[in-house]
């Protein structure tokens, strides 16, 4: 499989690769180890090297998983994990970036993840009340790195502002955010500032947690459990509907270049060189298959223009 560089690190992740949320087993329904664990060594089979996950999805799990999946094959692929999002013994969850929960949290991510080190260690997300210096938490990152415990430093969900303000503590190779067809805020500043400064960009929820994939009709209903109904706004009930009359013409065009519509929406993205990776959410070996077609060819500039204008909507979505 084709890879590309990871902004200015000697990491060169697969273009597509494997997102673990749905490992963690909350929030996404009837979630299978045994076809997860499947699905990973199925994304391994197919030339996907980059893996990435949170201790916050599942509380651990996800990471305890992939870590007892992939400890055979550990020098062989990249391994991205996350900082800054805990929970209590309620499972209440909050963002914590003081230096003390840093160092804490990358020793139980080691432990879990069952390797000695960690090749993208990312902010998960931005400290909102700033009580906890910018300094404080990226000089912690950069002991760890010292330690030799993470190779490189990345961050999700930043701002430009604030991902310039990182900068100013530690080199950051990459910058993680959700970015699909439905949701492209991150073209006004975002990407063209990655660009601009050679970080790696990541996109994150490529399919719209499933929309662009061609799972929903008008008769779905999501249970209230599910993730995508309590915090994506592209699954609120009149969102919804608008969003699924704009599929119908995207599965037009997609039908028209012999290729299924997540294919398509992926080699979207990938059409853009400063897009690194692209993370697909998996939980299932057909998925990650279906998902990988899309490294095997590529989208004319006329295809991609066509696509751009129609999602050219409100993309103020955020997850």
């Amino acid at each position: 499989m084709q890879t590309r560089k990871l902004g200015n690190s000697d990491l060169n992740p697969s273009i597509v690769g494997f997102g673990a949320w749905a490992a963690g087993r909350t929030g996404w329904g009837d979630v299978d180890d045994n076809e997860t664990e499947a699905a990973i060594r199925q994304a391994f089979d197919l030339g996907i090297t980059f893996y990435d996950t949170a201790p916050i999805y599942g509380h651990g799990y996800s990471e305890e998983l992939l870590g007892r999946v992939l400890k055979p094959i550990r020098e062989h692929i990249i391994l991205a994990t996350k900082t800054g999002l805990v929970w209590n013994e309620q499972g209440q969850w909050s963002i914590n970036v003081t230096k003390a929960s840093i160092i804490r949290e990358a020793e139980e991510s080691l432990k879990r993840l069952n390797t000695d080190y960690i090749d993208l260690y990312q902010v998960n997300w931005p400290d909102p009340t700033g009580k906890t210096p910018i300094e404080e938490t990226f000089e912690a990152l950069n002991q760890l790195v010292a330690d030799g415990k993470i190779r490189y430093i990345g961050v999700s969900n930043f701002s430009v502002q604030q991902l310039v303000a990182a900068q100013a503590v530690s080199t950051i190779v990459s910058l993680q955010q959700p970015y699909n067809l439905f949701q492209r805020d991150v073209e006004h500043a975002s990407l063209p500032y990655a660009k601009q400064q050679n970080i790696g960009f990541i996109p994150y929820s490529p399919l719209a947690q499933g929309l662009l994939a061609g799972k929903f009709n008008y008769l779905t209903r999501l249970p209230k459990t599910d993730v995508r109904a309590q915090l994506n706004p592209l699954y609120s009930e009149k969102q919804f509907i608008k969003n699924l009359v704009i599929i119908e013409t995207f599965t037009g065009i997609a039908r028209s270049l012999g290729k299924p519509i997540n294919e398509v929406a992926i080699n979207w993205l990938l059409y853009r060189k400063e897009v690194s990776t692209v993370i697909t959410g998996v939980r299932t070996p057909k998925q990650i298959k279906e998902n990988a077609g899309a490294t095997k060819w590529s989208l004319s500039r006329e295809d991609y223009e066509q696509i751009s204008r129609l999602f050219e909507t409100d993309s103020s979505y955020v997850i």
